[in-house]
């Protein structure tokens, strides 16, 4: 039986956001600089507006989503299991897994070199129209090549293990991940929600935190929660 002494994180997180609302109407009460109330006209009113739209607030869920997709090929197909038996009894290993792990790794080595061609061929993506990695097309979809850098081999392991064997197979790994964390996309609305409000009360501003780092905090909490 699962203990019901704590509360849910979706929970506790909803329970902040009832905070921030109460402390950024006492921030008006007492004319905090830069403080808005959450139950003001404004308030009301945007609070309409954001909560619909409260996934999109980025990186954070296009990050998650991107990344579940590899990650969730790297679990259903088996090459996450073979790689933690080959660094620990890997005699446990049959002869077909091991040849497909050895298929894997070629496949990533196939991957890499690929992206090395992109990075210092005329194609030249890992720098911005400045020159710079910042604002790149490599630094913009970084997690989709990390994501896509698990998948490859991932695919190529499972079909090399006859863990897959046809192409629904893999779009069946590719949601397994997304489909176990079901429970967990409501969590994540509740700590966007809880982020989004802090931002626009400016109470975090107040207490002197940066917005880049708030940015930070929560793409961490989404994160953790996410994986745990």
């Amino acid at each position: 039986m699962k203990s019901e002494r704590f509360l849910h994180p979706a929970t506790c997180f909803f329970l902040l956001t009832g905070l921030v609302t109460f402390v950024s109407w006492v921030g008006t009460v007492y004319e905090w600089p830069g403080v808005r109330s959450l139950l003001g006209d404004e308030g009301l009113r945007w609070s309409l507006r954001t909560w619909g739209r409260v996934y999109f607030r980025p990186p954070v869920l296009p990050v998650i989503l991107v990344l579940s997709l590899g990650a969730g090929l790297w679990t259903d197909s088996g090459l996450g299991k073979a790689c933690r038996l080959w660094f620990g009894r890997r005699e446990m290993l049959s002869r077909k897994e091991r040849r497909a792990l050895t298929s894997a790794v070629v496949a990533l080595a196939v991957y890499l070199c690929a992206l090395l061609v992109l990075i210092g061929g005329p194609w030249d993506v890992s720098s911005s129209v400045v020159g710079t990695f910042r604002g790149s097309p490599l630094a913009d979809g970084i997690w989709c090549v990390v994501s896509a850098g698990i998948a490859f081999p991932s695919v190529v392991y499972g079909f090399a293990s006859d863990t897959y064997l046809t192409d629904r197979d893999v779009v069946a790994g590719m949601a397994s991940l997304i489909v176990r964390k079901a429970g967990s996309f409501v969590t994540l609305f509740f700590v966007l929600l809880f982020f989004a409000s802090l931002e626009y009360t400016g109470l975090a501003g107040y207490m002197g935190v940066p917005p880049e780092v708030m940015d930070w905090i929560c793409v961490g909490c989404c994160l953790i929660l996410w994986v745990v």
